[in-house]
């Protein structure tokens, strides 16, 4: 089958077409999808880059998957050949302390990770576990559907669960023209929130009005606090949601109000961070990681969406053989939205 292939870490040339990888073999409890789409996650860059020592080598990159079962296992009596699926990250275990109290994300036993530890979506097949697959309802094509766990999954966990978003409140979203950040937009005005979008792109303000910000602060990663808080009148935001990381998390936190959260869920650069503990005493302040989502989270989103609530920001559908050209284009900025592989093609 035709996969693309990642043999060690390093610039976008290092990830290349193979038209003869090993087709998968179908294990007990798992599922065999033909892959229709395949979502392009900057964690994918900081993957190919070598942000992750433990990968395994070689690896077919790719955590967003969307398709089609075309072989099932005996045992698994939920799915059916032919049924149209979306993947969760991980499959949960479903029976330790995590799972039975609805903390899905924090399963220490589901340890395969798509295109880390296990073969990924940038290939025509891909073998998950039946436990992380979920049915796409009608009406929702695979090239929307495949990103929606990566990017409105995520912003609803961590908008809903990890900040307890509440009606009336403000939130700023770094990163706001990525894939996270502009679904992020959506999720938080369906929770009530007054929306600010932070960008480093004055080019990109119109989009994320039009995406439904309530305001959209232009700054450099490491200041835009200080318009921040001007719009603000030096009060700052109830809740920031970080989708960048290290560049921005320090000014995440000075854009918040006394008492205010803030929520981590991306790290572009896997850098570590240096934080004044001091503010954050003083500040009373609150910080949380958020890590994917849950079956229910993205079983709402996919609710959403087919009743037009919330709008996938779907940038452009490529061949799998510009897999490299698509790594290149997060690279330099040049994505609003989600670029989307379709092995078809």
């Amino acid at each position: 089958m035709r996969a693309v292939v990642l043999r060690e870490p390093g610039p976008p040339e290092h990830l290349v077409l193979d038209d003869d990888w090993p087709r998968p073999v179908l294990r007990p409890g798992c599922a065999i999808v033909q892959v229709e789409a395949e979502g392009v996650c900057y964690r994918d860059v900081v993957e190919r880059r070598g942000g992750f020592p433990f990968i395994k080598r070689p690896v077919v990159p790719g955590h967003e998957f969307a398709g089609t079962i075309v072989e099932l296992a005996q045992d698994v009596e939920h799915l059916a050949v032919g049924q149209r699926v979306v993947n969760l990250h991980r499959a949960p275990c479903g029976s330790c302390r995590a799972c039975t109290s609805g903390n899905e994300t924090r399963c220490q036993r589901a340890l395969e990770v798509f295109g880390l530890s296990v073969d990924g979506g940038y290939a025509e097949l891909v073998l998950a576990r039946a436990g992380c697959l979920v049915p796409i309802p009608e009406g929702i094509p695979s090239e929307h559907a495949c990103f929606l766990n990566c990017t409105a999954g995520v912003a609803l966990r961590a908008l809903r669960t990890a900040a307890a978003v509440q009606p009336g409140e403000t939130v700023a979203i770094t990163g706001a023209t990525g894939g996270v950040g502009l679904h992020a937009i959506q999720i938080a005005k369906q929770l009530g929130a007054r929306v600010i979008a932070v960008t480093s792109s004055a080019a990109k303000a119109d989009v994320l009005a039009r995406s439904g910000a309530d305001e959209v602060v232009v700054g450099a990663p490491a200041e835009f606090h200080k318009t921040l808080k001007r719009a603000t009148k030096g009060v700052g935001v109830q809740v920031v949601l970080d989708c960048v990381g290290e560049p921005t998390l320090n000014a995440s936190m000075r854009s918040l109000e006394t008492g205010g959260r803030l929520v981590v869920v991306g790290n572009v650069t896997s850098a570590r961070v240096e934080i004044n503990a001091g503010f954050v005493i003083l500040g009373e302040l609150t910080i949380r990681g958020s890590a994917g989502s849950n079956r229910s989270d993205l079983e709402q989103v996919l609710r959403w969406v087919a009743d037009g609530v919330v709008k996938p920001a779907l940038d452009e559908v490529l061949p799998l053989s510009a897999a490299a050209d698509a790594h290149r284009r997060l690279e330099t900025k040049g994505v609003v939205g989600r670029l989307v592989l379709a092995p078809g093609r």
